[in-house]
């Protein structure tokens, strides 16, 4: 037993060079990874800095790709001395379970049993060293699949992050709505599609090239001719078949696009054969629609057989291939070239199989990867726009907007040049609630956004008290502004947490507790506040049952009351609840207005829409009117149609 662990022992020796030369291998390869995929792919592959498990995966994949020719040779071991137990000599000599071309590159497994073993000894050791290899390979290939997705979830997540980032700086060139459409395209389609492709392709490379390269490798030196003769066949085969059917494809969209034409022509001519017949003769018309008809036959025969050589030529290369082996497999047989054996052919052919499979998967994921090239222009394009950096000495400091906000012929646009505002004129006065109603999505978030000091007009002048936004910081107008989210935008902490934030609330704004009992009590919260266990240090979630209806966007119009910020931009929840809860918030909405700030809300209930001060609707990205809701009624047909499509005190009923 002694001599069989010494064995094991210098096997595993032999097994950790070959795996060390392997591992440098593959990580030489790795560093040209960036040679397969697309400039864009690369970019952002070089944006995401953190990438040392798909590193270390890439070595974790060599090692498998290693074990499957390995495992292919074990197999033929086995069934080598299968054969050589049932020969005379059996007793006498083992079988050699190793080609002797392959001694070199390969440990010698003849190595890992006694020599005094007998056949059944033999295979069973054998049979054992296999299944620890499988062990080992099985866990290396779950270590692998692990290491690969955790990268792609990092490489997903790390470009999140950048692109959030990148559309917080876009914001002080455009509004936030203005990078709505691109960060949603992005963010929803494109980078799940990108990290998807890429967990598949890291899947596969290197650790499929390797394998391939590897099973190519061994096969040939158990059969140099046979071996060569398979690579170069099959790369023939692949070759013409790409170039076939890229020939088809190029020519297809013409044959279907004439087919289409000469249908129609068929159909005219079908539709007014009789008025035709009145001004040509017959014979003449009937001979034009034989023609188109003879035309639309050709080219749709060929379109609709475009496919049908696939099977054909597949069925005759393969068998000729089949042929072509059995006749080089003959030629050594009949010449007694014992080097190509039962247990030989086994492992060869395993070998092909390993390497056809890799080659599969190397170009289906390569088509994979192409087929994203679109999707990370996209990205990189996001990611690649410029952003203007403010020099804030230049600029004038602003610590409150109080007299009027005025747009004057302002035009904006988002990143793709597309317009979301488009030469608005409109002034907002303080001391009045003013709401802003819309046909379309995101204009009226943009009009609001502007207001906030989120973006730059594209042209046009915003003036906050007689002063271009262009001469202020945006910093400071975004100080001088306040949000209410519909959902109220809690954070996990308590009451008074959410109510009093130090990164909202400009110092020396808020006041004593009686400023907080106050606005606790405009926005109707005082009874609810009291029957919380805790009263104002009660913990809440954003997702609190104990919020009912309007609690957490009443929570959010409170907050603004403290924070008397100069502009406040209310946007309202859209759902429905009884009269007096929504008329107690609508009271709570009505207590911002002051004669030092601007309250502007975008409405979305009936209520509020028929008590704001002054609306302006817009409509194809311009200010079509301004007046209150009882004028509009009275001027405006597309007015009246918003109001019952998006108003209709009885529409959740009808859904």
């Amino acid at each position: 037993m002694e001599a069989y662990f010494l064995g094991l022992l210098l096997a595993a020796l032999r097994a950790s060079i070959g795996l060390t030369k392997l591992v440098a291998t593959a990580w030489s390869i790795y560093g040209e990874i960036g040679v397969l995929v697309s400039k864009s792919l690369n970019a952002l592959i070089r944006r995401v800095k953190h990438l040392g498990l798909l590193r270390l995966s890439t070595v974790l994949g060599g090692v498998v790709a290693l074990g499957v020719p390995v495992l292919a040779l074990l197999l033929g071991c086995i069934t080598a001395v299968l054969v050589a137990a049932q020969s005379v000599e059996a007793t006498v000599s083992r079988s050699p379970v190793v080609p002797t071309r392959l001694s070199h590159w390969l440990p010698d497994f003849n190595a890992l049993v006694p020599a005094d073993l007998s056949p059944m000894g033999h295979v069973s050791a054998l049979l054992l060293v296999a299944l620890l290899l499988l062990v080992l390979l099985g866990a290396t290939l779950f270590a692998f699949y692990h290491m690969v997705q955790s990268a792609a979830v990092e490489f997903e997540v790390a470009l999140i992050g950048r692109l959030r980032a990148q559309a917080q700086r876009l914001a002080t060139m455009r509004t936030l709505s203005a990078q709505q459409i691109a960060l949603t395209d992005c963010l929803d389609y494109h980078l799940p599609r990108v990290r998807a492709t890429l967990s598949r392709w890291w899947r596969v490379y290197p650790r499929h090239a390797i394998q391939f390269v590897l099973c190519a490798l061994v096969a040939c030196l158990i059969q140099p001719t046979l071996g060569m003769l398979t690579v170069t066949a099959t790369l023939l085969v692949v070759l013409s078949f790409r170039l076939l059917d890229r020939l088809r494809r190029t020519n297809l969209p013409v044959v279907r696009e004439r087919a289409a034409q000469h249908r129609e022509a068929l159909v005219a001519l079908s539709l007014q054969g009789p008025l035709l017949e009145s001004v040509h003769h017959r014979a003449a018309i009937e001979n034009r629609f034989e023609e188109q008809l003879a035309h639309y036959r050709q080219d749709a025969v060929r379109s609709l057989t475009s496919s049908t050589w696939k099977n054909p030529m597949l069925l005759v290369v393969g068998g000729a291939l089949v042929c072509l082996f059995l006749f080089v497999i003959a030629v050594q047989v009949l010449r007694s070239e014992t080097n190509f054996s039962v247990p030989a052919a086994l492992s060869f052919s395993l070998c092909l199989a390993a390497a056809a499979v890799s080659a599969q998967r190397l170009l289906r994921c390569w088509r994979d990867l192409q087929s994203i090239e679109s999707a990370a222009e996209d990205l990189e394009q996001f990611l690649a726009l410029p952003v203007q950096e403010f020099e804030s000495q230049k600029l004038k400091p602003i610590q409150a907007v109080g007299r009027q906000i005025e747009l004057e012929h302002v035009t904006v646009q988002d990143s793709s040049g597309r317009k979301l505002l488009e030469n608005v004129s409109v002034n907002f006065r303080p001391g009045m609630l003013i709401g802003v109603l819309a046909s379309g999505r995101l204009q009226d978030r943009a009009l609001v956004e502007l207001l906030m000091g989120f973006g730059r007009p594209t042209s046009g002048r915003l003036l906050f008290d007689g002063v271009d936004v262009t001469d202020l910081n945006p910093q400071d107008l975004a100080r001088c502004s306040h949000w209410v989210s519909s959902d109220g935008a809690l954070v996990a902490g308590s009451v008074q947490d959410n109510l009093v934030q130090d990164n909202q609330v400009p110092p020396g704004t808020v006041g004593s507790g009686h400023d907080l009992n106050q606005a606790l009590s405009q926005a109707g919260l005082s009874e609810l506040i009291a029957q919380l266990p805790d009263g104002l240090a009660t913990l809440i979630s954003p997702s609190d049952d104990r919020l009912f209806g309007d609690a957490a966007f009443r929570l959010a119009l409170a907050r603004a009351a403290l924070t008397k910020a100069s502009i406040n931009i209310i946007q309202e929840p859209s759902a429905h609840y009884d009269a007096a809860m929504e008329q107690q918030t609508f009271d709570a909405m009505r207590s911002l207005v002051s004669p030092r700030a601007f309250t502007i809300i975008l409405p979305q209930r009936l209520l509020t829409l028929r008590h704001c001060d002054l609306l302006i609707m817009m409509h194809d990205h311009a200010v079509v009117d301004t007046g209150t809701h009882a004028e509009l009624l009275q001027r405006h047909e597309l007015y009246r149609h918003l109001n019952y499509q998006r108003f209709n005190p009885f529409r959740g009923m009808a859904e």
